[in-house]
């Protein structure tokens, strides 16, 4: 293996590639649930407290600005994890190859032993 996979595939990256990697990695976290339930419920809860409420229940304008996301977000997502398998493709194809060469290694060796325990047993015979 005269390069790493890792940097094979790092290499082969373009800008927006690496943009849409790191934010589908950030938004795959559970640090991203905790803050959109942090924003949601801080959104539901001034809104029920206020005396004259912007969003009144059924909270629509937070339904509409939580959709608008979740249209910019899922592209964006599954670009990141598109190019996320590329990346696994790679990985598991140099291990394929890599078990390829060792298997074959493998058998000169047991030839070889083979030879050699074929010679000790007609010099003890």
């Amino acid at each position: 293996m005269d390069e790493s996979v890792n940097v094979k595939h790092r290499q082969s990256l373009k800008q927006q590639d690496l943009i849409a990697v790191k934010i589908t990695r950030a938004v795959g976290t559970m640090y991203a649930v905790y803050f959109i339930l942090i924003v949601v419920g801080g959104w539901m809860v001034w809104q029920l407290l206020v005396e004259k409420p912007v969003d009144p229940f059924p909270f629509a304008f937070m339904v509409f600005i939580s959709n608008i996301a979740q249209l910019l977000l899922l592209p964006l997502i599954m670009v990141g994890q598109n190019v996320q398998g590329k990346h696994a493709e790679m990985r598991a194809e140099e291990e394929y190859r890599m078990t390829k060469v060792t298997h074959a290694e493998i058998q000169k060796i047991q030839e070889q032993l083979t030879k050699l325990d074929e010679k000790i047993s007609a010099g003890k015979k």
